[in-house]
């Protein structure tokens, strides 16, 4: 019977300790992404955010009373360039730094028959073009002229990079921050890709979410 009690009183007692332990590593890494200026970036970025979506939903909402709508738009322009040609620059524009906003392609996706499955499309080829940026910035780590470059031209996206680390992927994700440059910069610094490839998940939500916004207006 005692023997009973003691099993349960140090199943407490480990319960306790690990809680203890999750909250001084909970306020550690509070800490330290407060004294790294990450919340106050976090805040700055979503506010950045709130203002670019509230003013690309009323622009898109004007277009669309005062126009034939952007879905027209997209389906005339449809018969001249093929489905497999948009979704190869899509792919290209998601691995090459971002070049157009992946938004319009949400919009594009409207037009068909089944659009989530479009979104769905877009959604697994951003983040394979992800994977692939990653893969282009370990290889580019070997040419010193170019990686230079790179280091200086995108040094604020690497600098969060090196301080944030995983958490900077998942913002990049979700957010209108530029998600392949973040994967290069992850293979140029050696970042794990397996955590990448995990948190990079993130990036196939973000799809979903915003075609679910878009789509109330267009």
């Amino acid at each position: 019977m005692w023997t009973c009690i003691e099993h349960k009183y140090c199943i407490q007692r480990n319960i306790v300790a690990n809680l203890k332990y999750m909250w001084k590593s909970i306020r550690r890494y509070h800490f330290f992404y407060h004294r790294k200026g990450f919340y106050k970036f976090l805040r700055s970025i979503t506010v950045k955010f709130g203002l670019v979506m509230a003013l690309i939903l009323g622009a898109l909402y004007l277009f669309e009373i005062f126009t034939p709508g952007i879905s027209h738009y997209f389906t005339v322009y449809s018969t001249t360039f093929s489905q497999e040609l948009v979704l190869t620059f899509f792919f290209i524009s998601e691995t090459f730094l971002g070049l157009i906003p992946p938004d319009l392609f949400i919009i594009w996706a409207k037009q068909f028959a089944s659009p989530y499955t479009v979104v769905t499309v877009l959604a697994v080829l951003s983040y394979l073009a992800g994977m692939l940026a990653y893969f282009l910035g370990v290889r580019l780590v070997a040419l010193e002229n170019l990686r230079h470059y790179i280091h200086v031209k995108f040094a604020k996206q690497f600098g969060m990079l090196r301080s944030w680390g995983g958490l900077i992927i998942v913002i990049a994700a979700l957010l209108p921050l530029p998600f392949s440059t973040m994967c290069l910069g992850a293979g140029m610094l050696k970042f794990s890709f397996r955590t990448l490839a995990i948190l990079g998940m993130f990036r196939i939500a973000r799809f979903f979410a915003y075609a679910a916004v878009l789509y109330q207006v267009v």
